[in-house]
């Protein structure tokens, strides 16, 4: 178990490294600095697996802190405590996950005074921070470290800084491993989240 967590923290290490290398420009050049936070709502895939009783999403918050560059074209990078998984109606069968999400992103906006509407798509990592199944056991050996696409768009209300509004997309694109019934490699992550942002 030891050499497990020893081996976890150093992928996460060199992972985080490695974003902040790629988030480095942009923090440089960034003209907007955006603390966010809104609902997450997850899904439950068709290739869950036969699970006993019912399943449903976990609906949980995303928190936490975006930087982005200007203009018509320009790029962006959060970092976001947000919450996902499923929940069963029979004792055991409930994964509520926790992860600090990464996404980096191509952004295009149409600055104006007035409403700026922006949309984005990129990728995502994700690190595990916690797995709660609700009285049962969190399989041992799914991915600490798991990838995602994003798509989103929103709006801003005024040129830099004040509030915006958005919506996003989150398709994984890694399997959990979270080893249902039928199969030990069957969810991958769905999410919609809805976002207020607050920037600087």
């Amino acid at each position: 178990m030891n050499a497990l967590l020893r081996t976890r923290a150093a992928v996460m290490t060199v992972a985080l490294a490695a974003v902040a290398l790629a988030a480095g420009p942009v923090a440089a050049r960034a003209q907007s600095i955006e603390f966010k936070g809104g609902l997450a709502y997850g899904a439950v895939p068709n290739n869950s697996g036969i699970l006993p009783g019912t399943l449903s999403a976990n609906t949980g918050f995303a928190l936490g802190v975006g930087v982005a560059t200007g203009g018509v074209l320009g790029w962006g990078a959060e970092f976001l405590y947000a919450q996902r998984g499923f929940k069963g109606s029979v004792l055991g069968t409930s994964q509520k996950l926790s992860y600090l999400d990464i996404p980096l992103y191509l952004r295009v906006s149409a600055p104006s005074p007035g409403i700026t509407p922006f949309a984005y798509a990129g990728p995502q990592f994700s690190f595990e921070i916690n797995c709660d199944a609700d009285g049962g056991t969190c399989p041992s050996g799914h991915p600490s470290l798991t990838y995602a696409g994003v798509i989103g768009a929103g709006a801003r209300f005024g040129m830099l800084g004040g509030l915006s509004l958005e919506a996003r997309y989150v398709y994984g694109l890694s399997d959990l491993q979270l080893s249902t019934v039928s199969s030990s490699q069957n969810y991958q992550t769905r999410s919609f989240l809805i976002l207020l942002g607050f920037g600087l």
